[in-house]
């Protein structure tokens, strides 16, 4: 059957890289922070492989990591000095890391980290919070999206079990007890009615799939203290925020340390590589070791390995952090004056350059619910449609169903590119009026 335009709307590699408003895009080449569709037009890229490409579409660190590794078996995934001295230098830098194990994905490493969780303790309940997105397995896709579909919030201050996918048995929802974010009197009365059997929580400490929501001052030592009474493995998932802001994480900005934490996306900063570190009591339980299998035939392949142990080394003198938040201070600076020019409220809040613009809210939204009442997603893709047709900007200020996505940045972005932004930006508002949800 040939492809038509019609029937190439589902013609994308994930489910989100058919964007908000304008659909699909064919790339034909990517360099920097730039990319070049299909029609010969160069693009600046805001999504950067879903805030992954740290260092660029491109990057010479990681290049010269994989022509150097073409003529040692690129393909194995066998134990190398090279698997060794990673493991090494991620556990220097990562404050809970006393051991690592790779896996392929962020889903990956959430969900052992969740079967480890149950393992150590015998117990069966995963406390999780609204609008933290842990990846699309069955037992964590719950409650990612939903106060715009009407959720409610029960007596016992949890939320009803609301699946993040079709497919999913509501049985699965029985394990997974859904809170609100910044919420510290739900958490008590979930350790309350659950009394013994919860295994862990599970969160992003700066939750950035709802638009970058910073913990509440002593959330993380609260949440620490709590699991640590209850017998219970506090989970971070650096997943988003591994690697970006520095190589310790974000336990190390917040001197919080979790039990067990899961990293993906700027580890590998764009090759596939993924892995769940913690305390050694924790990860010993880990075959052979331990009774809890976590294998894959794709997990540590060379060349992944070795692009990780390049970038990790690139990035120990912190220049890439502290290039990228010069960036990121240059631009939340643009666009505050911007929005402040045109009168439209916003509150904007960042980690590790990448920047979430809560158009509509005039203070800090402190979870899902509240960004959910102030967003206005109808004029935020009107200004989307308007920035990605006719101003060469991808993903600049792209809203989801609920909330914004972060502005993500990278090492590869310029101040200039952060001037044309912010210009660009100003010239769509001068023709779209604003209007609140």
């Amino acid at each position: 059957m040939k492809c038509t335009t019609e029937t190439r709307v589902g013609n994308v590699l994930a489910g989100w890289n058919h964007l908000s408003v304008v659909g699909p895009v064919n790339i034909k080449n990517a360099s920097g922070a730039r990319v070049q569709l299909d029609t010969g037009e160069w693009y600046d890229d805001y999504i950067m492989g879903w805030g992954s490409c740290l260092l660029g579409h491109d990057s010479v660190i990681i290049k010269d990591s994989i022509t150097s590794s073409l003529s040692q078996g690129f393909l194995q995934q066998y134990e190398t000095d090279k698997h060794r001295l990673l493991s090494e230098k991620f556990c220097a830098a990562v404050p809970c890391a006393e051991k690592l194990r790779l896996v392929n994905s962020g889903l990956e490493a959430t969900m052992y980290a969740t079967r480890i969780a149950r393992a150590v303790t015998g117990k069966r309940i995963i406390l999780k919070f609204e609008g933290h997105f842990h990846g699309l397995n069955d037992s964590l896709t719950w409650n990612v999206d939903s106060s715009p579909r009407s959720g409610q919030i029960l007596a016992s201050s949890e939320l009803e079990r609301l699946s993040g996918t079709v497919g999913i048995p509501d049985e699965y929802g029985t394990l997974t007890v859904p809170i609100p974010w910044n919420d510290s009197q739900a958490v008590q009365r979930a350790f309350e009615r659950y009394k013994e059997d919860i295994a862990g929580i599970i969160l992003e400490p700066v939750a950035l799939n709802i638009g970058c929501i910073r913990p509440d001052e002593g959330f993380l030592q609260e949440l620490r203290a709590l699991t640590s009474q209850h017998g219970a493995l506090l989970i971070f998932d650096e997943v988003l925020t591994g690697f970006r802001a520095n190589l310790g994480g974000a336990q190390k900005d917040y001197g919080v340390v979790p039990d067990i934490a899961a990293y993906g996306k700027a580890f590998g900063c764009g090759m596939p590589i993924a892995g769940i570190a913690g305390k050694a009591e924790y990860m010993d339980i880990i075959a052979p070791r331990g009774p809890v299998q976590v294998s894959g035939t794709n997990t540590g392949r060379y060349l992944s390995v070795s692009a990780a142990l390049a970038v990790i080394e690139h990035l120990a003198d912190g220049n890439v952090f502290r290039y990228i938040a010069t960036l990121e201070s240059q631009l939340k600076k643009g666009l505050r004056d911007i929005f402040d020019k045109h009168g439209i409220p916003c509150y904007l809040d960042s980690y590790g350059g990448r920047i979430g613009v809560h158009i509509g809210a005039y203070e800090r939204p402190r979870t899902m619910r509240e960004i959910e009442n102030s967003y206005p997603v109808e004029f935020a893709k009107k200004l989307f449609n308007i920035l990605s047709r006719e101003y060469n900007l991808y993903g600049f200020l792209m809203p989801l169903s609920y909330c914004p996505e972060p502005v993500t940045l990278s090492a590869a972005h310029t101040p200039k590119m952060i001037e044309d932004a912010c210009d660009r930006l100003d010239s769509a508002l001068k023709r779209l009026k604003f209007h609140e949800k």
